[in-house]
């Protein structure tokens, strides 16, 4: 996806001078003639970059630095102004402004600040955190949801069907806890599959099955009379080895 900026100036040939001064690039570009505009164009779509004249009609330009700071995620902002006092410059500089271009603006170098601007936003953009796949254990049991791996307290695999995990996973994601059928066919959100529908009966009957092996696993999955059901132990979620 196209780095999408938006110019914000009162001067219509302003707007227009940098908007084909930065169409050359594989950059998007949108405009808006007021604090108000940027606020409507900002609330509808996501910029990665607001290249904004300080003297707004309606706003004081420095304030509305102030507010591009405070969102969540904040774009990055470039004055490009004929105020170019100073303390301004300062100033916006102090409050996170990424450059600060006094007018009138030479082209070429004005394009190379903005464009580095947006490579260094992009640059410091973390990627969203991807947590691990859980691991569960409960009365000596473990559930390696990465692995698909059930293991009895003595160690030994268990084996069991897409289905049988689906519904494992999602009673010990959510323990001591009623749970309908239609929960259990849906599974957990994490999961890409479902359990086959109509068959959760069949398949909490062949989950106990696989529990008596130790003692006490036919009552850890507990029948709930007209709610569901409900995963009776204590369930601690841990990190993988």
């Amino acid at each position: 996806m196209r780095p999408r900026l938006l110019i914000v100036d009162p001067d219509v040939d302003s707007r227009a001078a940098i908007t084909a001064l930065l169409g050359r690039f594989d950059l998007e570009v949108l405009e808006a003639a007021s604090a108000r505009e940027m606020d409507q164009i900002l609330g509808r779509t996501q910029i990665e970059l607001v290249v904004m004249d300080i003297l707004l009609p309606d706003e004081a330009g420095l304030s509305v630095c102030a507010r591009l700071r405070r969102l969540n995620p904040a774009p990055g902002v470039v004055v490009v102004s004929a105020v170019d006092d100073e303390s301004d410059v300062v100033v916006g500089l102090e409050m996170g402004v990424d450059d600060y271009i006094a007018k009138p603006f030479r082209p070429r170098e004005t394009a190379a600040r903005i464009r580095a601007a947006v490579r260094r936003r992009q640059a410091w953009r973390a990627p969203e955190p991807v947590a691990a796949p859980p691991v569960y254990q409960f009365s000596g049991w473990r559930l390696n949801v990465a692995t698909h791996e059930l293991f009895d307290p003595r160690g030994d695999s268990v084996n069991l069907s897409s289905a049988e995990f689906l519904v494992l996973w999602t009673l010990v994601a959510k323990p001591q806890q009623i749970l309908t059928r239609d929960q259990l066919q849906q599974g957990p959100p994490e999961a890409r599959s479902k359990a086959p529908p109509q068959q959760i009966n069949v398949t909490i009957s062949r989950l106990r099955s696989k529990l008596r092996r130790a003692e006490g696993g036919a009552q850890m999955v507990r029948t709930v009379r007209h709610a569901g059901y409900m995963f009776a132990p204590r369930v601690d979620r841990v990190h993988a080895d």
